[in-house]
This record gives structure tokens, C-alpha cells and sequence, in this order.
């Protein structure tokens, strides 16, 4: 009997690495340059620069557990599909549907940003210049970006891969020449130390940065290499080359960009503090302190950056999502439709289906509520790194070319504790939506498992999955009662330190819940594709 099964539509390993590198870039630079120095300098003054650092090593250490992990299972959806594997069903729910909807919240925060700048010289697409509330066109042209999106990822990986790296090398040389023009025109040592200090408003004020300033927001954008992994050529190589290098070049440049922003400003727009530095212009704080420089042919570079960049971030959301909700079908989580791919080895009707999500949020959400919902929902995915790469290495033993991190332990656990300090420094009401998510995505699966599929209790990995009740009931008394939107009961600094411990403590228990590695072992095999196939499977 032939094999059918080789003519079947599979997901392609076509993407090379310098691709992946610039995928996982191109997702870091989206609209986080635009407005990010002017936040963090309100926040930490000049030592935004060093929560640049605190923020990109925090991405780094859990960049780096991701990229073992992706070297032993290069699969797409990666934020989705691996929990399962080590952690069972109910742990994959939560992850899973939390960075889903996370991720559907990308593309049109990305494509709301645009739209704001364009209504400088289209104000028919806003209601208001001040608010930046869409209007009845504006949602129109929304739609049709979406569109374009979902239509450039269905025609295939590779032309997917060849956009996104056309526009990044943009997104690459716009910000670098900004910055090297602020410099030239004027740069003034004096603002890095005589407002109020290099740290106006202390640890405080540099965590809150990193935090709300928009730095988690930018840098998280690593993770669409994660997503791809199931469709790269030698992933157990080029995955964690891209995941390193896709974060420490656009780092560079927000560095660049953050240091000639605070030293451009003039004196009178510091006059007030750092708290108080506004912007004034249309099209955002770099085209204000452009306009006050003088150099108008700038103001139009900028304009278009303001363009491509969150342009470029909203088409790699768009295709990374896609392989998420792929991956959730494959869980078993959303209907099988949406793991169906076409013949281009493109999941189809995941990309239609988040599409409908992201347009739908943007329809009946306010900005700051779609933003908030982004950055609690994925960094919250994210605390699944650590603790499934130390889970793996026990259940797979010695993996032929793992990418083997140094001190896999204690960057694990590192890891793990910053991605818990980030959920809390996003603060109280971010830690709400995080929930209402967490609610909703426990809901749909015991009902769908319960009720349509009438499975027992005993199916649900309930074990495997204890270690998220003393996980997010920590970090929602200590946010409650913390000092990022809460209620300040528990003072500055003791706050931190009780995060880290409770994070320490809940690793271990997290640790201890992991599949054992029989089960662990039939969920793997559970998930491999038909014979003839190379998805899922190391090439």
C-alpha cells in the first residue's frame, strides 16, 4: 500500500538562520523605538540605560533556556506545545491560552500605532489627534493592514521570511540614523548627571522602566524565532544562534537611540524633571526633539519609521501566531480546523481565526487595555522556560547536540525569578486581565474535555499542574499588596525580596510537579507526525 501520508501538506523547514535572526529582530523592532526612550526617561531619567541592561538580561536568560529547549524540540508553537510535554494538560491551557491571546493583541497594537502616526497627514483616520482613537475609516484600514498580513504569511515561510528581512534591515538603518543625528547635532554630557542625579528616582524608578517603560514590551519580541522553530533548517543550531543574536543587535540600537535621546534634550524641556519631559509633536518624543533640532529632512525619516517598524513587528506577529493557535489545535485546545494546513504548509485557518481575535480587540478594547493584556499575558507564558528546560533534561537524557548552557541551573532558576519579578512589575491591573485570561482558559478546557469529550478528572495532568496555584496566588497577593498599582502595604524592597523568594519556592515545587518521564515520554510520541512527515521530528 503507497504511502499517502508524504503527500500530505506539512509544515517546511525552509528558514535559514539569518532569516530567523532577523524574524526574531524584526519582532523586537516593531514600535518600541518610537516611544520607549521618552517612557523610560520619564521613569529612571538617565539610568534608563541601565534598565536597558537589567531588561535585556533578564530576555537573555530566558532567551537562553529557550534555545536548549528548541534544539531538543523544535516544534512550531513552542510556547504552546512544550508545557504539554512537560508538564501535562492543564499547564499547557494556561500557558498556551494566555500567550495566544497575548500574541493576537500584537498585530493590532502594532497596526493601531501605525495608523496614530499616519493620521498626522490622514487625520480622517482618528476621531481625536489627542486620544488617537480610531475612527470609522481608520478601523477600515486596520482590517485591510490585517489582511495584507494574514495574505503575505499564507503565500509561504519563505516569502513570509523575505518580507520581514527587506523591512528589518529598514528597521535596522532608520533608529541607527537618529541616534548618530542627535549626536552630531547636539549632545550635552551635563543632562546624564545634573537633573536630580544619574538615578532621579532610584531602583524604583529603573524597575518600573523596565517594567512599563516599554522595554519588556520591545524585547520580548525574541520570542517569534521560538515560534518558528518548527519550520528552520538545522534547529538545533540556528534556533539559539537566532534567539541570542536577534536580541543583542537590536539591543545595541535601543542603547544608541536611549543615549542620544537624553543627551539631546535641551535645558528648558528638563526644567521640570525627567518626570515631566514631554513630547510634543504629532509623531511622537524623537520627532519633537527633531523639530526643536531643526533638522526637518529627519522629521520625514522618522515619519517613515514610524511606519515601517511597527508595520514589519505586526507581519511577524501575525505569521508567529498562526504556528500558536496551531499548536493549541494540536493540544487538542481549539478545534482540529485550525491545525489544518494548505498545501504551502501554512496553518490557514489559525491565521483567519486570529485575524477575527485581533480585530475584535481592537474593535472593543481601549489602547492601554490591549497593551496591557500583551505584556502581562506573554511574560507570564514565558516563566515556562526554566522550569521546562530542567524538567527536559531529566526526561530526555543526553539529546545528541543539545545547546548546552552554562550553569543550566542557575540560569534556570534566575530565569524563573525574573520572569516573576516582570509579571509583578507590570503591576496590579495588568495582574487582573491576567487572570480574567487564566479563568477563561481553565473554563474552556474542563468544559470542552467534560462536556464535549465527556473525559474524567483523571485525564487533566491535575498533579503536574498544582505548582501554578501557589505560582499565581503569590504573585497576585504580593501584587495586590506590593507597590506597582497595589496597595503599598508592603514596602519598597521587602516586596522584591518576598517576589524572589516565593519565586525560588515555587520552582522547586514546579520541579517536583513534572511529568515523570514514562508519561512524559507517550505525550512526545502522542504528538509525532504520520510516517513521511518531518515536522516535529529532527531533520
Amino acid at each position: 500500500m503507497p504511502n499517502t501520508s508524504a503527500n500530505k501538506p506539512a509544515l517546511k523547514r525552509t528558514v535559514g538562520l539569518l532569516p530567523l535572526t532577523l524574524i526574531a529582530a524584526g519582532g523586537i523592532l516593531g514600535s518600541g523605538w518610537l516611544f520607549s526612550p521618552l517612557l523610560t526617561a520619564q521613569l529612571a531619567g538617565p539610568a534608563s540605560i541601565i534598565a536597558w541592561v537589567i531588561g535585556a538580561f533578564a530576555m537573555l536568560l530566558l532567551a537562553f533556556t529557550f534555545a536548549e529547549i528548541a534544539s531538543v524540540l523544535p516544534v512550531a508553537g513552542g510556547i504552546a506545545r512544550i508545557p504539554r510535554y512537560t508538564h501535562g494538560d492543564i499547564t499547557a491551557a494556561v500557558i498556551g491560552w494566555t500567550a495566544w491571546v497575548g500574541y493576537c493583541t500584537q498585530a493590532p497594537i502594532e497596526v493601531a500605532v501605525v495608523l496614530r502616526y499616519a493620521a498626522v497627514s490622514w487625520p480622517a483616520l482618528v476621531v481625536d489627534a489627542k486620544s488617537g482613537d480610531l475612527s470609522v475609516f481608520g478601523f477600515t484600514i486596520a482590517a485591510l493592514m490585517l489582511i495584507v498580513f494574514v495574505m503575505i504569511n499564507a503565500i509561504g515561510a519563505v516569502a513570509f521570511a523575505r518580507a520581514n528581512s527587506a523591512i528589518t534591515w529598514l528597521k535596522f538603518a532608520i533608529p541607527i540614523i537618529i541616534a548618530i543625528t542627535f549626536i552630531a547635532s547636539r549632545f550635552d554630557t551635563e543632562n546624564f548627571s545634573s537633573t536630580a542625579g544619574f538615578a532621579p528616582y532610584g531602583w524604583h524608578g529603573i524597575l518600573s522602566a523596565v517594567s512599563t517603560g516599554g522595554i519588556i514590551f520591545a524585547l520580548i519580541g525574541f520570542r517569534h524565532a521560538i515560534d518558528m522553530a518548527g519550520e528552520t533548517r538545522n534547529p538545533r543550531k540556528n534556533v539559539p544562534l537566532a534567539l541570542i543574536f536577534g536580541l543583542l543587535i537590536p539591543l545595541a540600537i535601543y542603547l544608541l537611540l536611549q543615549v542620544s535621546f537624553i543627551g539631546a534634550l535641551s535645558k528648558e524641556e528638563l526644567a521640570n524633571g525627567w518626570a515631566n519631559i514631554e513630547s510634543s509633536h504629532g509623531l511622537g518624543p524623537l520627532a519633537a526633539v527633531s523639530m526643536a533640532l531643526g533638522i526637518s529632512w529627519l522629521t520625514a525619516v522618522i515619519y517613515g519609521g514610524a511606519i515601517i517598524g511597527p508595520a514589519g513587528g505586526a507581519l511577524v506577529a501575525t505569521g508567529s501566531n498562526a504556528r500558536l493557535a496551531y499548536a493549541l489545535s494540536r493540544n487538542h485546545f481549539l478545534p482540529a480546523i485550525f491545525a489544518r494546513l494548505s498545501l504551502r504548509g501554512i496553518p490557514i485557518y489559525a491565521l483567519l481565526l486570529n485575524f477575527l481575535l485581533g480585530f475584535s480587540l481592537l474593535l472593543s478594547l481601549q489602547f492601554d487595555q490591549i497593551v496591557a493584556i500583551n505584556s502581562a499575558a506573554i511574560v507570564l507564558s514565558f516563566s515556562i522556560g526554566p522550569v521546562a528546560m530542567i524538567a527536559l533534561r531529566r526526561q530526555i537524557l543526553n539529546p545528541p547536540d543539545r545547546f548546552n548552557i552554562p550553569a543550566p541551573r542557575l540560569v534556570a532558576v534566575l530565569g524563573f525569578i525574573v520572569s516573576a519579578l516582570i509579571v509583578y512589575w507590570s503591576g496590579w491591573t495588568s495582574m487582573q486581565v491576567l487572570l480574567l485570561v487564566i479563568v477563561t482558559a481553565l473554563i474552556t478546557l474542563f468544559v470542552k474535555r467534560m462536556v464535549f469529550e465527556r473525559k474524567s478528572l483523571d485525564t487533566f495532568d491535575t498533579r503536574e499542574a498544582l505548582w501554578l496555584l501557589p505560582y499565581l496566588g503569590s504573585l497576585t497577593l504580593v501584587s495586590w499588596l506590593g507597590n506597582f498599582g497595589g496597595s503599598g502595604l508592603i514596602p519598597f524592597g521587602w516586596d522584591i525580596v518576598l517576589v524572589i523568594l516565593l519565586a525560588l519556592l515555587n520552582f522547586r515545587i514546579a520541579n517536583w510537579c513534572a511529568l515523570d518521564n514514562e508519561k512524559a515520554k507517550v505525550y512526545r510520541e502522542a504528538h509525532k507526525p504520520p510516517p513521511g512527515s518531518e515536522f516535529d521530528e529532527p531533520p
